[in-house]
């Protein structure tokens, strides 16, 4: 596998649309540009655009990532269709396949970051609610 490189345009937590030919669409207020490559893995990925867009506060975050992929081109337009991310392979392949496209398009990437809360953490957040109910602190 040859190495191959190339520059995404990453958006945060926006939405993907949908217009009236079914294409996909990224929105969001906050974007950022990063380097991909083929050899990096999917985990290497989400740290990076967790760094690239959250501060690092000691809190766990959960990345959902998801590419806007080419489905159909004319000299008019061109039709997406929006596919998850889950794991390695799933990287290499669309990083390939979006090389192939370079030169017409731009490789584009939503990332959904949320917090990411573990039923402990919530369970201790309830008691410590009902604690503070109980003392009347608000």
């Amino acid at each position: 596998m040859a190495f191959q490189s190339m520059m995404a345009l990453v958006y945060y937590n926006g939405q993907i649309m949908t217009d009236e030919l079914m294409s996909s669409q990224f929105m969001s207020e906050v974007t950022s540009y990063l380097e991909v490559n083929n050899c990096m893995t999917l985990t290497t990925l989400k740290q990076i655009i967790l760094n690239l867009f959250i501060p690092f506060n000691g809190k766990s975050y959960m990345v959902d990532l998801f590419y806007r992929c080419p489905i159909t081109m004319n000299g008019l337009w061109t039709s997406y269709r929006c596919l998850t991310i889950q794991d390695d392979d799933d990287l290499q392949y669309v990083v390939a396949y979006a090389k192939n496209y370079e030169p017409l398009i731009q490789f584009e990437l939503m990332a959904f970051i949320r917090e990411y809360k573990t039923t402990s953490n919530i369970a201790w957040e309830y008691l410590e609610q009902q604690l503070n109910d109980s003392l009347n602190i608000g």
